[in-house]
């Protein structure tokens, strides 16, 4: 167990609740995907959408719409010490199972018994930790997600009504999830709603927090 991967179960959060956005509103929840898609793709062209379908990469919305990583960034900085302290004790345990399986021939039984009983307690301790932190990782999230996925889905809406997308599909989870074989590159909008959303809130290259 990293450091990273724990901290990104805690506080990673879908920047999109929805897979596909209609413009009535209907939504369906699914975890966003952690990395750019790589599929093929023909050379860029004018928008291929023409009020129809269009794509959207949720990964890469998670690193440049800016009031979205602050909050993530946030977090982060918030539970770090736990996370760290989680996985020093993870190390400690992981050490002491294989000193155990390495040497266990050559102790006495009774020594075997008692490092056995001690690496027993840090595994109950570990895991108590870590559903501790879990649970409070998820509880501060949400609290300090959910007024900004609300503002998310809002600007979504419009935006797939400002430009005529009946749907839009989130191209993370698409590709993640197997469902997406292959797509033109041209309607792929991404880099317009970020461009949009941004400056919806005043700033060009970032959104306020």
């Amino acid at each position: 167990m990293k450091s990273a991967r724990l901290l990104q179960s805690i506080i990673a959060v879908p920047i999109l609740s929805v897979v596909a956005w209609a413009q009535t509103g209907t939504s369906a929840n699914r975890p966003a995907g952690g990395a750019s898609p790589n599929i093929p793709r023909p050379a860029a062209g004018p928008a291929a959408t023409n009020g129809k379908i269009a794509f959207v990469n949720s990964a890469e919305l998670q690193e440049k719409l800016v009031d979205y990583k602050a909050k993530i960034d946030e977090l982060g900085r918030q539970f770090e010490p736990r996370i760290k302290e989680v996985q020093t004790l993870n190390d400690r345990a992981v050490a002491l199972e294989n000193t155990i399986k390495a040497q266990g021939g050559t102790l006495t039984a009774a020594r075997v018994a008692e490092m056995t009983e001690q690496l027993e307690g840090m595994k109950r301790e570990l895991n108590r930790k870590q559903e501790d932190l879990q649970a409070d990782g998820e509880r501060a999230r949400n609290q300090q997600m959910a007024p900004l996925k609300d503002k998310l889905q809002k600007f979504l809406q419009d935006f797939t009504n400002r430009h005529g997308i009946t749907l839009l599909i989130d191209l993370s989870n698409a590709v993640e999830s197997n469902t997406l074989l292959w797509f033109d590159q041209r309607a792929d909008v991404t880099q317009p709603f970020i461009a949009e959303y941004n400056q919806a809130l005043g700033q060009p290259g970032g959104a306020k927090k």
